[in-house]
């Protein structure tokens, strides 16, 4: 099959895609998974960090505590990034209370922080789906204060370091 060549439209916010994704159950498949995101922004003009992040988080939640093969679908639609990964699991999210000693356990801190807003569907019998939103902008447009991965495993939010 022979795939069009990607072509991003002028104004970058107006432009939209859909990429739905299933793959392997292994931790390896974080990083292909976020490369490939931030490529496709990247060749947009959008700024991908917060993106990526959200993403990778996700995604290794659904691998580490999610049961079978995710699904990830990436849509971009007026200027919002909708982020969904679903894994076989229904067993709810468990978000663990703040320990500075831990060296994990902050993936939806982070979700929380970066996106403008996240959710978790269940899926009938057949597990969840967790999401996340994400405003997209133009790698020249300024960045509101947002919250660093060094905040975040700190636990302070942009919210509590704008204070």
């Amino acid at each position: 099959m022979c795939l069009p060549p990607f072509r991003p439209a002028r104004d970058a916010l107006v432009s939209e895609f859909r990429l739905d994704l299933s793959p392997p159950a292994l931790p390896g498949m974080v990083g292909p998974i976020r490369r490939l995101l931030r490529d496709v922004l990247d060749t947009m003009g959008l700024d991908p960090d917060s993106a990526c992040l959200i993403l990778s988080e996700l995604v290794t939640n659904a691998l580490v505590h999610g049961e079978g093969r995710p699904s990830v679908a990436l849509e971009l639609w007026c200027g919002k990034l909708y982020i969904t990964v679903c894994d076989a699991s229904g067993n709810p999210l468990q978000r663990q209370d703040p320990d500075d000693s831990r060296a994990s356990g902050r993936g939806l801190d982070i979700v929380e922080a970066l996106s403008d807003e996240w959710g978790v569907e269940l899926i009938g019998s057949r597990g969840k789906a967790v999401w996340a939103v994400a405003r997209m902008m133009t790698d020249s447009q300024p960045r509101e204060r947002r919250s660093t991965r060094r905040d975040l495993a700190a636990g302070h939010s942009s919210a509590s370091i704008e204070k």
